[in-house]
């Protein structure tokens, strides 16, 4: 009798098939091996272990494949919200804290096997100020709205700059992983063009980095808002150039805005590089985005080959029409064999204290000619915040921290796929329990390819969290995510001052403690209105992506400076890695 079986892997690469033919064997736990083969010995790293017919010593093999109900642990229950269909089921999943069921493969040991890039031992966790203090000359020009990507120990970290007016897509980047930074300045511009921010990185396979930005570009005479992207090159000296943008995404309607409101009518994008369903073996960009010259927003849909002179494949692709509700925030990723999955947000009504926002899902399965799949991934949930504000002539929800201190939110998702296929998504949302709201950040994991979905709340706490995102890679989904600092248990914005912060999930272990990211917290930022900022505007997204080995690099903006008596906005990094020795795959 053959039974087929997916053991999770743990040393970042996906869910292989181990075949279990039934035979007589003693099975050794993990703890009994200590790689003490002899050439005799039977080889029982690259066998099933029923295949094994050799006298097990202690000495011999190490870390045979386990199935999860080997583990001798305490299995907890946790809560989850499953949706199939669109319908809603409370389920409980087995939460193994104790359980640590690995299912390593011999290479994976710790006997010298793994290479340098496999590893995040040899990095150290450091936080560092991204952008350069000096240039911080105007109080309330802000740096915010993080993104980042690396290739090999090259970083590339984009955010808004508002300290230089008409160009605020802000860039530096990092040789050693994070180690030390250097302040790029801001992307160069294109004659008559303006480069407006909202940074979105991304790098491909041979070490080309893309920066999406929203812009203003002049095309065939035509002044018009676009979602354009620079390509950035490694030099030999070891620093990163980058290069004027090409608009890759246009609205329906160029005209529709004067001039000077054109900035900023095409809004909200998100890229990403992966594989191309129709040409196997290539890569291409695809870029997704709100366009605001439709009444409700629209959101568009183009891709690129590849390379540091962008090709065109598909162009301003409408995939979420115009209809009765509005739609934004869109967040693209591409699995492994070319399936491209977009989340966004849906909204009928900008209120406060009403579950009406969704988060939906469209699919393509054939390069992105067409999305015909569509799903709800969410239950209806309330806007992420605790007041309505005028900010700057947009009444909207934010979280209010006191008068002059109040920050404007969103609760689009976003998103990854890890190496075993299980697609990520997190967002913050509200909710009221009698006359309390809670805001929290959720997560949404799919392990069948979109088509079913379940739910954990990542937060479920009284301090309010914003701003989160998530990266997976062999451990699961690693959630980052702003929190208020609660020292007296008040809930809300507790004392309102905030840090960054994680935890990590995974099918089979459920969630982890929460750990602090940045060394410290922050004050709320005063905005101070000036030609180049909102007033309750203090970003609208940080980034967490996996990194070399298992590695995080984490992207964030603060106002833990000060300058000239209030706080000042600068971006940060951290490298973190796993806390415990066994989690980290290294030698």
């Amino acid at each position: 009798m053959i039974k087929i079986k997916k053991h999770h892997i743990q040393d970042c690469r996906s869910f292989v098939d181990t075949t279990y033919i039934h035979k007589k064997c003693d099975l050794k736990k993990p703890d009994d091996c200590h790689c003490g083969h002899k050439k005799d010995d039977c080889h029982c790293h690259h066998k099933k272990p029923d295949d094994c017919h050799c006298g097990h010593k202690k000495d011999d093999c190490h870390c045979h494949h386990k199935k999860p109900d080997d583990c001798q642990c305490d299995h907890k229950k946790e809560p989850v919200t499953v949706i199939i269909n669109n319908q809603i089921n409370n389920q409980m999943i087995d939460k193994k804290d104790d359980c640590h069921c690995h299912y390593k493969k011999h290479n994976d040991s710790h006997c010298g096997h793994k290479k340098h890039n496999d590893c995040c031992c040899d990095h150290p966790e450091v936080e560092r100020q991204v952008n350069n203090p000096a240039d911080d000359t105007n109080l309330g020009r802000t740096q915010s709205e993080t993104s980042l990507a690396h290739f090999q120990d090259f970083i590339l970290y984009g955010f808004n700059n508002l300290e230089h007016t008409g160009n605020f897509s802000g860039f530096a980047f990092s040789n050693n992983l994070g180690n030390t930074w250097t302040d790029g300045g801001t992307i160069p511009t294109n004659e008559g063009g303006i480069n407006g921010g909202d940074p979105v990185i991304a790098v491909d396979r041979n070490g080309v980095f893309y920066y999406g930005q929203v812009g203003l570009e002049d095309l065939a005479g035509i002044p018009q808002g676009v979602i354009s992207v620079s390509t950035g090159t490694v030099n030999p000296n070891r620093t990163i150039t980058m290069n004027p943008p090409e608009a890759v995404g246009r609205g329906q309607f160029p005209e529709r805005n004067p001039v000077d409101q054109r900035l900023g009518n095409q809004d909200k994008e998100w890229i990403t590089v992966g594989p191309d369903a129709i040409t196997p073996g290539n890569e291409a960009l695809y870029i997704t985005w709100t366009d605001f010259t439709t009444n409700p927003t629209s959101i568009r849909f183009s891709k690129y080959r590849t390379g540091v002179d962008l090709t065109p494949i598909i162009t301003d692709q409408v995939i979420v029409p115009s209809g009765t509700n509005f739609v934004s925030g869109s967040f693209v990723v591409v699995d492994k064999r070319g399936a491209i999955y977009v989340f966004y947000e849906e909204i009928p009504t900008n209120v406060l204290h009403q579950p009406n926002r969704t988060i939906r899902m469209l699919k393509s399965t054939d390069g992105g000619n067409t999305f015909p799949i569509t799903t709800t991934i969410s239950p209806p949930f309330a806007a992420a915040g605790n007041a309505r504000t005028n900010c700057s002539g947009n009444d909207r929800p934010t979280i209010r921290v006191d008068n002059a201190r109040q920050i404007r939110t969103n609760e689009f998702p976003h998103a990854a796929i890890g190496d075993d296929g299980t697609i990520y998504v997190v967002w913050n949302a509200g909710r009221d329990v009698g006359n309390t709201t809670f805001i929290d950040t959720f997560l949404a994991y799919s392990q069948d390819e979109g088509n079913s979905w379940n739910q954990v709340n990542v937060t479920n706490n009284l301090a309010f969290s914003f701003f989160p995102s998530v990266a997976a890679n062999c451990q699961g989904a690693h959630i980052q995510y702003n929190r208020f600092n609660d020292p007296n248990g008040v809930g809300g914005v507790g004392n309102g001052t905030f840090g960054v912060f994680m935890k990590t999930f995974s099918p089979f272990v459920g969630l982890s403690e929460e750990r602090m990211v940045s060394t410290q917290f922050s004050p709320v930022a005063i905005t101070i209105p000036n030609p180049d900022a909102f007033n309750c505007y203090m970003g609208d997204y940080n980034q967490i992506i996996a990194g070399p080995g298992s590695c995080l690099l984490h992207s964030w903006g603060d106002n833990r400076n000060i300058l000239d008596g209030q706080p000042n906005p600068d971006v940060f990094f951290r490298l973190t890695s796993p806390k415990k020795k066994r989690d980290c795959d290294c030698d």
